[in-house]
């Protein structure tokens, strides 16, 4: 599907079925909507969909699990054991660039900008 601003995903599961409602709901009644909707109305807060959102545009990959209560921390941990990214972390750096929130009105990163961020974050570890 197309999300504004995101461009072409591939998405599957709960929050697919959300944003495409949402993009629906947007088109047809011109409301705000879009993966930032479908992630607020998951219950994300407003202010983490937008970190979110943007790092998708910059070329980033967001991963979604709907987990029962009690299994919340063992899915952090698996998730932390990837690239993990922290939001606030995150939303910090994209501050200091001069971001604000999720505009759908710019474009996704081209693959030379998704490049360069990509390398902005990469950490570099010497092997003695």
């Amino acid at each position: 599907m197309a999300i504004p601003g995101v461009g072409p995903v591939v998405a599957a599961g709960w929050l697919a079925a959300t944003a495409v409602g949402a993009v629906a709901g947007a088109v047809a009644g011109g409301a705000t909507g879009g993966i930032i909707g479908a992630m607020t109305g998951s219950g994300v807060s407003e202010e983490d969909a937008h970190v979110y959102a943007e790092g998708v545009r910059r070329g980033g990959s967001l991963v979604t699990a709907k987990v029962d209560d009690a299994l919340v921390p063992e899915a952090e941990a698996i998730l932390q054991r990837s690239n993990w990214v922290d939001p606030a972390q995150r939303r910090q750096s994209y501050n200091e660039q001069g971001w604000t929130r999720f505009d759908d009105t710019l474009d996704p990163y081209s693959p030379d900008q998704i490049e360069q961020e990509r390398n902005r974050y990469r950490t570099t570890t010497t092997v003695l």
